[in-house]
C-alpha cells in the first residue's frame, strides 16, 4: 500500500506566492539593534565593572548585549552588575547571553549581580527556575553596596 502526501500548496488550498518586489525596490530592512537597546559599560570603582541596558533585549538585539558585555568581561573588575532596571521587553535571548556571562565570570573568579524590577525581566527569571538562579538586587545602590 502507498501512501500519497499532499503538496503545502493543496493543504492550504492555494499556490499563489507574494508579489515580488518591483524592481530597484529593496525588502524592508531590520530595525538597528542599537536603536531598540542602549547597552553602557563603565568602570565606576575598582571592584565594579557596571553594564547598564535601556530598551528591548531579544533576538535582534541579544548580540549587541553579548558584544559589549562579554567584550568588556576580560578586563572587568571582580564584580560584575548587569543593571537589567530600565529594559522594556527581556526575551529567552537576553536571558542566554547572562547565562554565558555568569558561566565566563565563574572561570575567572568574578562575580555577576542583576539590578532587576521590571516585570518582564523578574518574570522570566522566575520561569526560568534553577537554570536562572542569579545574585540579583532590587536597585543599583544595593547591587554595589558590598563591593566597596
Amino acid at each position: 500500500m502507498s501512501t500519497t502526501l499532499a503538496s503545502p500548496a493543496a493543504l492550504i488550498g492555494t499556490t499563489s506566492r507574494p508579489a515580488p518586489l518591483p524592481l530597484g525596490r529593496a525588502a524592508p530592512s531590520r530595525p538597528d539593534p542599537a536603536d531598540r537597546l542602549s547597552v553602557s559599560v563603565t568602570a565606576p570603582s575598582d571592584a565594579v565593572t557596571l553594564c547598564a541596558l535601556a530598551g528591548e533585549v531579544d533576538f535582534y538585539t541579544a548580540d549587541l548585549f553579548r558584544s559589549r558585555l562579554i567584550g568588556s568581561l576580560n578586563t572587568a573588575a571582580p564584580l560584575v552588575v548587569i543593571d537589567l532596571s530600565q529594559v522594556t521587553f527581556f526575551g529567552v535571548a537576553g536571558l542566554h547571553v547572562l547565562i554565558e556571562a555568569r558561566t565566563w565570570a565563574g572561570h575567572t573568579d568574578r562575580h555577576v549581580r542583576l539590578v532587576t524590577g521590571p516585570r518582564c525581566v523578574d518574570r522570566l527569571l522566575e520561569v526560568a527556575g534553577e537554570v536562572a538562579d542569579f545574585d540579583t538586587a532590587d536597585n543599583l545602590a544595593d547591587a554595589v553596596l558590598d563591593a566597596a
